[in-house]
């Protein structure tokens, strides 16, 4: 309700913000951009990024040739990636953020968490976070895995573009279970 689409997006995967279940696209893209930073910046200057190599951390995706600091990137940037607008107006924009209906009991886990979820409007700021983010995994990507990488470019200029048609649509104020 209030999101403005009349569609569904499969949404799983990504990081959940904090105790409240919500994913925001605004903070994963922040997230993202900071570990991406850390492994272009020890891959330029040569130090330390063997500490995230593969097989290093105890994730799922180790033992596949990909640094793990990478893989677990990865599994943000395909969440973020899902959230873009499909079709109609706003194709491109991002969804601001998804998170239930009302606020998570604590100490509840996710999978535990029967409250119905929803999307939220996209905003402009969403839409630019996206864009910067899959601009620069396009560029991390390219020699690891092309077509991972050229799906990132493609969600980067469509998202560059709906926000250069949109350049002022700001994320509503506050929310029933999440934050804004």
């Amino acid at each position: 309700p209030g999101s403005g689409c009349g569609y569904r997006l499969d949404v799983s995967g990504g990081w959940y913000d904090a105790g409240d279940h919500g994913k925001y696209v605004v903070n994963g893209g922040i997230s993202v951009w900071t570990l991406l930073n850390f492994y272009e910046r020890t891959r330029h200057l040569g130090s330390s990024l063997a500490d995230f190599g593969d097989g290093r951390l105890n994730i799922p995706e180790q033992g596949n040739g990909v640094p793990d600091l990478l893989d677990e990137v990865r599994w943000e940037m395909e969440f973020l990636l899902k959230m873009q607008v499909p079709d109609g107006d706003r194709a491109g924009m991002a969804h601001h953020k998804i998170h239930d209906k009302e606020w998570t009991a604590l100490g509840l886990a996710p999978h535990e968490d029967q409250m119905p979820r929803f999307l939220y409007p996209p905003s402009t700021a969403a839409t630019l976070n996206l864009a910067a983010v899959a601009a620069q995994a396009a560029r991390i990507w390219q020699s690891i895995d092309a077509a991972f990488s050229g799906r990132c470019l493609a969600a980067a200029e469509r998202a560059w573009q709906a926000a250069q048609r949109h350049p002022a649509v700001f994320a509503p104020p506050g929310g029933v279970g999440g934050g804004p």
